[in-house]
């Protein structure tokens, strides 16, 4: 054989190698460690570990930039910064030369994040909720974060219960997450115990005053049992976590969330028992409530750029709730009103969600009613069952294409042109 056509073979199995490796490498599965620690004086720690040297480490979860003055690494060698073109935060050595490992302490306190889930939750009896998303890195970058798992681990003194739904333990627990999954880690003194005749897990702050406590108990079970009867069953038996904590700059209010079957629900401000007693604060809780149990029944099926499908809804389910309950009618034709005036004024992305969300909800309940009693919830009922049963996820199209089935194309049509009215960037 000429040495020509032997020198080309073996440049070509090279060649091969080389892509083969390159294409395994960059979609074989890596793995991140993160361990949470809290210690008995209640400080917060996080380190990472990685199974090869990166330059840098970039947060999956960037809603805001809070982590550059929360988080404090723990050698000097190391900086949180931002990524100008990404918007991303991410980790990096100041020497410019990769790590294999990093460690910072945190903040635990509660802060605010309009567009996720506030990393930590205080609770008054010194217990914490914190959610896992918000302390996923990618080594150097997010672009192909599906394929990173991540192994946690939460260390806490053995006065401490540290729960999961499903799970729990003393002095530490340890699980396995994907990038797009996450969870509510309960650290703290309140112990498993039996659920709700209703099935319900419950973990509630003690300083919440003894009405809404009362209340919680005495409405949550008939909530779930009216969306039982309109939208699939839960799969798995639902946590309830309701906290609250001070706050320091005046501003007081309420932050709810569904991740998976957990249902988060937290109040920050001033004195929970002077708001109690505010005009409407029963109807403004049931209502928050109600919201973030809708959420618990569209089975995770919540679509990214355009929430207005899940917001909306969860928006006009917990109104039409209160009036299966004969809630205050002026209350919720305030809540109505006010829906529409945001609708017709607002330009923020995130208001058009609830206000249009409800407005467009309300008129698909109303045409869908005109042949099927149940309207938007069968709509939703098939929705969450197609997904389920097709493996879609954020698909806005399977959304309109149920409507028109259900009501008819032009209906549809009209309704997709004014939400894309609202939403010009889509």
């Amino acid at each position: 054989m000429h040495k020509k056509p032997v020198l080309l073979i073996l440049l070509g199995c090279a060649i091969g190698i080389w892509l083969a490796a390159a294409w395994l490498k960059e979609n074989s599965v890596a793995n991140v460690v993160v361990a949470m620690s809290r210690t008995a004086d209640n400080e917060w720690f996080v380190s990472y570990k990685f199974d090869e040297p990166v330059q840098r480490a970039t947060f999956v979860r960037n809603p805001d930039h809070s982590r550059i003055k929360r988080w404090q690494p723990l050698e000097p060698d190391y900086y949180l910064a931002i990524d100008s073109e990404t918007d991303q935060e991410y980790i990096a050595r100041v020497d410019g030369n990769s790590f294999n490992s990093v460690a910072f302490q945190l903040t635990p306190s509660y802060v605010m994040l309009r567009k996720d889930y506030a990393p930590f939750a205080p609770f008054s009896d010194s217990g914490v909720g914190w959610f896992s998303g918000r302390f996923k890195v990618c080594p150097e970058s997010c672009s192909s974060a599906l394929r990173f798992t991540y192994d946690f681990s939460m260390q806490a003194p053995l006065s401490d219960y540290i729960r999961l739904p499903g799970e729990s333990a003393r002095g530490e627990l340890q699980w396995r997450e994907e990038a797009s999954d996450g969870v509510v880690v309960y650290v703290g003194p309140q112990a498993p115990r039996e659920a709700l005749d209703d099935g319900l897990q419950t973990i509630i702050d003690p300083i919440l005053p003894d009405s809404l406590k009362q209340r919680l108990a005495r409405d949550v079970p008939p909530m779930k049992a009216f969306f039982n009867q309109r939208l699939p069953l839960l799969e798995q038996q639902p946590m309830l976590l309701a906290s609250f904590s001070p706050t320091d700059n005046g501003r007081f209010g309420y932050q709810g969330g569904v991740i998976g079957n957990q249902m988060m629900l937290h109040w920050y401000g001033h004195s929970m028992a002077e708001r109690a007693t505010a005009p409407y604060f029963v109807e403004d809780t049931l209502w928050f409530v109600a919201h973030e149990i809708a959420h618990l029944y569209q089975g995770g099926q919540f679509t990214t750029d355009q929430a207005w499908i899940h917001e909306g809804a969860a928006e006009f389910m917990a109104l039409s709730y209160l009036r299966s309950i004969y809630a205050n009618g002026i209350y919720l034709q305030h809540r109505v009103r006010s829906a529409e005036e945001k609708c017709a004024s607002t330009s923020d992305p995130i208001e058009i969600h609830y206000a249009c969300g409800l407005l467009w909800a309300q008129q698909i309940d109303d045409r869908i009613r005109q042949q099927y009693p149940h309207g938007l919830y069968f709509l939703w009922f098939t929705y969450v069952n197609e997904l389920a049963t097709q493996g879609r996820r954020d698909s806005a199209d399977l959304y309109f294409e149920l409507l028109a089935q259900l009501t008819d194309d032009v209906f549809a049509q009209q309704l997709r042109a004014q939400v894309a009215a609202r939403y010009p960037q889509l």
